[in-house]
């Protein structure tokens, strides 16, 4: 399966679900930014709630994903006056002691209005890999 990303000192994670609902091919494979901690056994709803929640996502293959795009336009939810929004996120691998593959996200465009406050913890926060 694809990696599983959390990020340090907050409960964000970065991981690919095929299947978010889980009710089958009602929704697109995506990678996802949410605070639910995925399942490492599941294979689709891997945050166990029966529907799609999350904070940001990128739609993708349904297989084959080693890991998300290093650089790629994520639709996130921004609020309710701003509503879901289309934001630039850079993963950049860092350098993080003895974590394996770890990365930092980085937002493209931080002068957009209305971006959360969870855009800004997941920006400045290294997410390791929990599982890979």
């Amino acid at each position: 399966g694809s990696p599983i990303y959390k990020a340090r000192g907050i409960e964000e994670y970065i991981y690919h679900d095929v299947d978010c609902d889980g009710a089958g091919s009602n929704t697109a494979a995506r990678w996802l930014i949410g605070n639910i901690a995925p399942s490492l056994t599941a294979t689709k709803d891997l945050d166990g709630d029966g529907k799609c929640t999350y904070h940001a996502r990128l739609d993708s293959a349904p297989v084959g994903i080693l890991r998300p795009p290093a650089s790629a336009e994520w639709s996130m939810y921004c609020g309710e006056a701003s509503g879901w929004m289309s934001v630039g996120l850079t993963l950049q691998e860092v350098s993080s002691g003895d974590a394996k593959g770890a990365y930092a996200v980085v937002i493209n465009s931080a002068a957009r209005n209305g971006i959360v406050a969870i855009v800004a913890a997941v920006s400045l926060v290294t997410a390791q890999v929990l599982f890979a």
